[in-house]
């Protein structure tokens, strides 16, 4: 190559980089705007729910979903008819979700405003350190202009695509994806209404007569690492191997009891989705580990486990491997 067609082809290098180096840092700002805006849009829509298994559509769930500034939602089920009925309701206090197939109701109380504040505030800043984005341009959802993004560990995994509306921040369609990349879950919002008309008592629940109320543990109080040993009394396991992406939040662990015992709650996030490690100690010294649809249970050196998370089958293994001693 001649030095003059090099020295313009150098030149011209950046002129070819720059937009797109520019487009992802367009991504992050934008999937910062979607976390910081979560509860505080109102709207009416209709949307579907897809679930996959082996890469093959599993169950398919239609829902009627009403959203109002404050952290207040409703979330109907209209089908599959075994499932017709089931609600989940917030007035931003309190979160109700009823099952009339089930019989029962349980009612959780939601973390505190500022709490939901400083938990969206890390999330977004996890999201930037922890993940990789890239922008992959615009496409119509919903009759709505929205941004197409796609969301990678950095292990270059993809994790999910979201579209993004390019007006209000909501995500009109979110795809997960797990093991061997392919598609876990589908959430596509069909139609949407940024004016809806919202019903008198519409976040509020009155359980039917004879239906039984399940409170739920109120939100865990979070502390170092070091205070909660304290309190629980013996030392937690902390894993050498973490899944690309995830962090240790150390910061924000918590003191649970599980079956009568002090139990240590460790949390590991990547700004989007989250596992958790419970451990406690038992009289047991060795018991495999037992995988469930999203826990594995296990016991080593007189310490329970159980790990709670939708991570892949490897990342499972290796997380049990490295908490060995």
């Amino acid at each position: 190559m001649s030095r003059p067609l090099a020295a313009i082809m150098a030149m011209a290098l950046p002129l070819l980089v720059l937009p797109f180096a520019a487009a992802d840092e367009d991504a992050y700002r934008i999937m910062n705007d979607v976390i910081m805006s979560k509860g505080n849009v109102d709207y009416a829509a209709e949307r579907v729910v897809e679930f996959y298994q082996n890469g093959r559509k599993a169950r398919v769930v239609r829902q009627r979903v009403f959203r109002k500034r404050g952290d207040k939602q409703r979330i109907e089920t209209l089908e599959p008819v075994t499932e017709a009925g089931q609600l989940v309701v917030s007035n931003g206090v309190l979160l109700w979700e009823y099952s009339p197939q089930r019989g029962f109701v349980v009612q959780r109380q939601l973390p505190s405003p500022t709490m939901l504040k400083n938990n969206r505030e890390r999330s977004a800043q996890l999201i930037r350190e922890a993940l990789v984005l890239q922008y992959a341009g615009r496409r119509t959802m919903a009759k709505r202009p929205s941004h197409s993004i796609l969301i990678k560990d950095k292990g270059g995994r993809l994790l999910r695509k979201c579209w993004v509306d390019a007006d209000s921040n909501v995500e009109l369609q979110v795809e997960t994806y797990g093991e061997n990349s392919s598609l876990s879950t589908s959430i596509e919002i069909t139609s949407i209404d940024y004016s809806p008309s919202f019903v008198p008592g519409m976040f509020d629940f009155a359980a039917p007569a004879g239906v039984k109320i399940v409170h739920a543990p109120a939100p865990a109080r979070r502390m170092t690492l070091a205070a909660a040993q304290r309190i629980a009394g013996f030392s937690a396991v902390v894993p050498t191997y973490l899944p690309p992406s995830y962090v240790f939040e150390a910061d924000r662990v918590a003191v649970t009891t599980y079956r009568g015992l002090p139990t240590l709650w460790l949390t590991f996030c990547n700004g989007l989705d989250t596992f958790s490690l419970f451990e406690n100690k038992c009289a047991q010294n060795s018991v495999a580990a037992r995988q469930q649809t999203c826990a594995t249970q296990w016991c080593d050196n007189g310490v329970c486990f159980t790990l709670v998370g939708n991570l892949t089958s490897d990342e499972v293994e290796k997380l049990v491997k490295s908490l060995g001693r």
